[in-house]
């Protein structure tokens, strides 16, 4: 017994010995284990402080270059440039604008830096000119940026920004190319004027709308709920004076703030102006040098040389008329009989079914042309300075295959100088001159019924200026309708009418048949017309900006 007994206990004692051999074995195998996360995270936490210095590096490099292009972006905006007449810039003009620009950039001198001069490169895209600002130190130690702007030999209307941040071995850069052209601003609206706006029936303005009208005793704008303009409403008057007044454009809170209903629907009260549906309405919006808004803007003899003189008719081929017209009868006036009227008693020549091609119409031929066609310019003259010499041009059932252009009145005299469109107007401007229709400053113009049906024939391409400008029936324009005159000379003004109106504040009688559906869509890419002088611009493309 005592014999088992003591083998049990060496048994025991063995047992023991083994399992202190295997946890020392374990313990060893944690140890080797720990040691290799330990060795892990020690590597880790040294590779994330290297990704961590590296990110750092790469931001501020980023951040410089963005700098970089801030600064390039500000020598563009800030560049005074020559303006010119034409709806192109001339290879000479592109020249002065290179040459500017240096100068530009060596008065501006950012950072104090002395910017060499324009030089010659070659890469491969070609050759080129190039203007490089110096290094210019961005906070950090090591931190840098440069601004560059270069141009190749067969693109001269191209200058591409470029900026460059470094940091240390990093370096980022952005490239963002700026065309030189001609200001175009005015063509952002579909609707410019400067005088008081109606839009009323079946109108539908793809985009924003603009006018200068400053005395808010009268409402700047009037639209009626079957009108939509898919953009905004701008105004250069201010909140504060339209609270001041009886009316208001539109219903809003106590905090100024537009007021929809639960389902997101804009909501109206009897006291706005504006029923329509739009975007938005922006106050205080004073931009009243947009060019193309001024008479003095504009010039059109460009278009006036190589025309021939449409010739006069004889005392039996004239008919007398008058303008303003009663309803439906434009041999009697509006306002009374024929002996007692204020409405202007015109002699007009009287052209019937034919065609011009390049013509001139020279002033106080008041002419009517029924049935007739123009080919590529028909010039309109008037006269500038004389007070007795003017055009009242009636077209009734014409056909206008290019733009209309007239001479540039100092004065806007409604009654005197107007283009009048009836019957069933067809445009198709099949000219080289694609940046207009109409080009008519400071003459009214009335568009009446431009065709019984919407098609493809009365689509009017590009501005059409007017001192003041009516559109009515159907009518799909593809450019900028811009009034032009200030009317705030008159109390009430005279207004844009887009639409129908028995009572648009001056301008003609109009009919059950000039109702109508009109569509505007501004052009924002086009050129403003040759004849309308607006600055030389640096425009950057943001479709082409790139990062590397």
């Amino acid at each position: 017994m005592a014999r088992q007994t003591n083998m049990k206990a060496q048994k025991a004692k063995i047992n023991f010995k083994r399992q202190q051999g295997i946890v020392l074995i374990i313990s060893m195998i944690f140890i080797a284990i720990f040691s290799v996360l330990a060795v892990s995270m020690a590597t880790m936490s040294g590779t994330n402080t290297q990704l961590a210095s590296n990110q750092h590096k790469v931001n501020s490099a980023y951040a410089a270059t963005q700098s970089g292009l801030e600064c390039g972006k500000y020598i563009i905006s800030t560049i005074n440039l020559q303006e010119t007449g034409y709806n192109y810039v001339t290879e000479d003009e592109v020249e002065q604008v290179w040459l500017d620009l240096h100068q530009h950039i060596e008065n501006t001198a950012l950072d104090s830096k002395t910017v060499p001069p324009s030089s010659r490169f070659t890469d491969s895209g070609g050759n080129g000119d190039e203007i490089i600002i110096p290094a210019i130190d961005y906070g950090d130690t090591n931190t840098e940026f440069t601004v560059r702007f270069y141009r190749y030999d067969d693109d001269p209307h191209t200058i591409t920004l470029q900026a460059t941040g470094t940091y240390g071995e990093i370096t980022k850069q952005i490239n963002l190319n700026v065309e030189i052209t001609k200001d175009s601003s005015l063509l952002n609206y579909a609707v410019a004027s400067r005088g008081r706006m109606w839009l009323t029936g079946d109108t539908t303005i793809h985009g924003d709308v603009f006018n200068s009208w400053d005395r808010p005793e009268t409402a700047p704008f009037n639209m009626t709920s079957d009108t939509t303009v898919l953009g905004t409403v701008n105004t250069v008057l201010t909140l504060d004076q339209i609270k001041n007044e009886y009316y208001q454009l539109e219903t809003l809170d106590e905090d100024d703030n537009p007021i929809f209903d639960e389902d997101g629907n804009r909501i109206y009260s009897p006291q706005d102006e504006i029923q329509a549906y739009h975007e938005g309405i922006n106050y205080d919006q004073t931009q009243n040098d947009i060019p193309g808004m001024n008479v003095d803007d504009y010039d059109t003899d460009c278009y006036n040389n190589g025309l021939a003189d449409i010739p006069p008719r004889p005392e039996e081929s004239r008919e007398v008329e008058y303008f303003p017209h009663a309803a439906g009868n434009y041999n009697y006036p509006r306002d009374g009989s024929p002996s007692n009227t204020w409405d202007r008693r015109l002699e007009r020549h009287v052209y019937e079914n034919q065609t011009f091609t390049n013509a001139r119409l020279p002033d106080d031929r008041n002419a009517l042309f029924r049935n007739c066609t123009f080919e590529n310019i028909l010039y309109i003259d008037c006269n500038k300075s004389s007070k007795y010499h003017y055009n009242n041009v009636r077209f009734d059932d014409c056909t206008f295959n290019g733009p209309i252009i007239t001479d540039v009145p100092q004065a806007l005299k409604w009654k005197e100088n107007c283009l009048y469109f009836t019957g069933e107007a067809a445009f198709d401007n099949q000219s080289d001159i694609q940046e207009a229709t109409i080009l008519a400053p400071q003459f009214n113009v009335n568009i009446g019924n431009t065709n019984s049906q919407q098609t493809d024939y009365n689509v009017l391409t590009g501005a059409i200026v007017g001192g003041i400008v009516d559109v009515r029936g159907n009518a799909q324009i593809h450019g900028t309708i811009i009034s032009m005159c200030d009317t705030t000379q008159w109390s009430s003004g005279y207004v844009t009418n887009i639409g129908a109106t028995l009572d648009d504040g001056g301008s003609e009688t109009t009919e059950l048949g000039d109702i109508g559906v009109i569509s505007i869509t501004p052009r924002e890419e086009q050129m403003l017309p040759s004849g309308i002088t607006s600055p030389i611009v640096l425009k950057p493309l943001t479709q082409t900006y790139s990062e590397s």
